[in-house]
């Protein structure tokens, strides 16, 4: 089952990458980009625990750094991602609500505009500008709340029927 896993791993995350990287500059909101990637990437981590989210977060943020425009440093991405990939499999770890699920995936994908705000300044990155941080973060934090609920049913769903739970047989009844 660890390559089924794994398979849909690499699909979820390419399919993201793609939709981040041609569909959605299209739409033209205001603010940052929705970055679906990330939150595929806090999903994987929430479904698969905090080494499946550090990999995927890696793969992610490789995957997002190699793709054409590849304009900004080699590795600032995947260096966030796999921060916030481990810690969404830590937090993913006990049951809670779906509303608290997009909770938190709003707070880690502010984290991850900080984290390239913070990681970026520290290599000198000429892409971070501090006066846009706020705005960039609020919008980011907005964006995923909406994509949320969507994407983390997705990869949730998906999860299961490539691994589903072993049956719960009750053994007290005839």
């Amino acid at each position: 089952m660890s390559w089924l896993r794994a398979g849909l791993m690499a699909v979820l995350l390419l399919t993201a990458v793609v939709l981040q990287l041609t569909v959605l500059p299209l739409f033209g909101l205001p603010g940052a980009t929705p970055d679906i990637v990330a939150v595929t990437v806090i999903g994987l981590g929430f479904v698969g625990g905090p080494v499946r989210g550090s990999v995927a977060g890696f793969s992610a943020g490789l995957l997002l750094d190699l793709a054409p425009p590849a304009d900004g440093l080699l590795g600032l991405s995947a260096v966030v991602l796999v921060v916030v990939g481990y810690l969404a499999g830590l937090l993913g770890q006990t049951e809670r609500s779906p509303l608290a699920a997009v909770g938190l995936t709003g707070l880690l994908t502010g984290g991850i505009v900080l984290g390239f705000a913070l990681v970026g300044g520290v290599v000198a990155d000429p892409r971070v500008s501090w006066d846009r941080v706020p705005g960039l973060l609020l919008t980011q934090v907005a964006y995923a709340v909406v994509l949320a609920p969507f994407v983390l049913a997705l990869v949730t769903w998906l999860w299961r029927k490539v691994d589903p739970p072993p049956p719960r047989y009750d053994v007290g009844r005839a």
